[in-house]
């Protein structure tokens, strides 16, 4: 196992240094820096962006945003996905509104925040509606997959609500969950920088994108690129980890 794992990350570190790689030689190739940057001035850029103070009131703007929407979502969707997964009649009078919002483009979700929030609240409100329906389907399934048989015996002796959720669901729905939160972090930031760009909040990286642009700094655009990328791996990771960890899901069952 552990071999695997060290043989997992090298084959990673070489995908990434592949893409660098087939990055420079694109760029040296069109010699156009205004369309492709090298990497090397991306990432001088990147240092320099690091330095200001600006770019951290930028950064958090957005993790900010990303992170208070998405748990927003998480904390709906568990209330909602046990009580769906638990009642049919639920999850059938649910089931119309997910899809609904699962076959809605992001697109449209943005422009209608514009139509109905402030710049910088927009975010919040898009985030929310697209990550919310992949996280509740997720719950369901999780407590679908719990044991009916002890389901039974903890109803049978009458187990406090509260207990029963921190003990029994919760644990139980982890596994399923961190699925749910791994993907849902990434289409997070997504769409989050998606929002910026149009919704132009005063502080954020997708207000950076665009002014970027606009004043065709394409090295910059990629600079900050990169830092969306860097935020999406480290969530990614976390989530992974709680992957590799359902033994706490088996500690928490065992508690009840």
């Amino acid at each position: 196992m552990k071999n695997f794992i060290t043989n997992r990350k090298l084959l990673s570190v070489t995908a990434g240094a592949g893409l660098l790689l087939a990055w420079h030689c694109g760029a040296l190739l069109m010699n156009k820096p205004l369309i492709l940057p090298t990497p090397q001035s991306a990432l001088t850029n990147l240092a320099l962006l690091v330095g200001t103070g600006e770019f951290w009131r930028h950064l958090a703007a957005t993790l900010g945003r990303g992170l208070l929407a998405f748990g927003l979502s998480l904390t709906i969707a568990i209330v909602i996905g046990i009580l769906a997964g638990r009642f049919r009649t639920v999850e059938a009078l649910l089931w119309p509104l997910l899809v609904c919002l699962r076959s809605t483009p992001s697109m449209s979700f943005i422009l209608l925040a514009l139509l109905w929030f402030r710049g910088d609240r927009a975010p919040l409100f898009v985030i929310t509606l697209v990550v919310l329906p992949l996280l509740i389907q997720n719950v369901i399934e999780g407590v679908r997959s719990l044991d009916p048989e002890l389901l039974e015996m903890v109803t049978l002796y009458r187990v406090k609500k509260s207990r029963l959720f921190w003990k029994f669901y919760l644990p139980s729905i982890l596994p399923f969950l961190a699925a749910g939160v791994s993907n849902g972090l990434g289409m997070t930031w997504k769409v989050s920088i998606a929002a910026e760009v149009l919704a132009y909040p005063l502080w954020g990286i997708g207000t950076q994108m665009d002014t970027a642009r606009v004043y065709l700094q394409t090295e910059k655009v990629f600079a900050w690129t990169v830092v969306v990328i860097t935020i999406s791996l480290l969530f990614d990771y976390l989530a992974a980890y709680l992957l590799r960890n359902p033994v706490i899901a088996r500690k928490g069952t065992a508690d009840v």
